[in-house]
C-alpha cells in the first residue's frame, strides 16, 4: 500500500489585530525580534478613509514585519 502525502503548507501569514495599538507593538516586535517594519498603512491613508471614523485616521490598518525570511 502507496500513501500519497497531500502538498504540504508553504506559509502560514497570520492577520492580527490589536484595537488601536499596532504601531506600538510592531515597533516592539521589531526591536525584541530584530526585524524590520517595511510598511505601515493608516486607515486614513487607506481606500476606506471615509468610511472610518476620523479618530481612528493616524490609526495603523496594515502593518508588514520582516524577520529573516519570515513576514508578519
Amino acid at each position: 500500500m502507496t500513501t500519497k502525502k497531500s502538498n504540504p503548507v508553504q506559509a502560514v501569514q497570520p492577520y492580527l489585530l490589536f484595537n488601536g495599538q499596532c504601531e506600538v507593538a510592531f515597533k516592539f516586535y521589531e526591536q525584541c525580534l530584530g526585524g524590520k517594519v517595511e510598511a505601515m498603512i493608516t486607515h486614513g491613508d487607506s481606500p476606506i478613509a471615509d468610511q472610518v471614523p476620523a479618530q481612528w485616521h493616524n490609526k495603523i490598518l496594515h502593518a508588514r514585519l520582516v524577520v529573516g525570511d519570515e513576514v508578519l
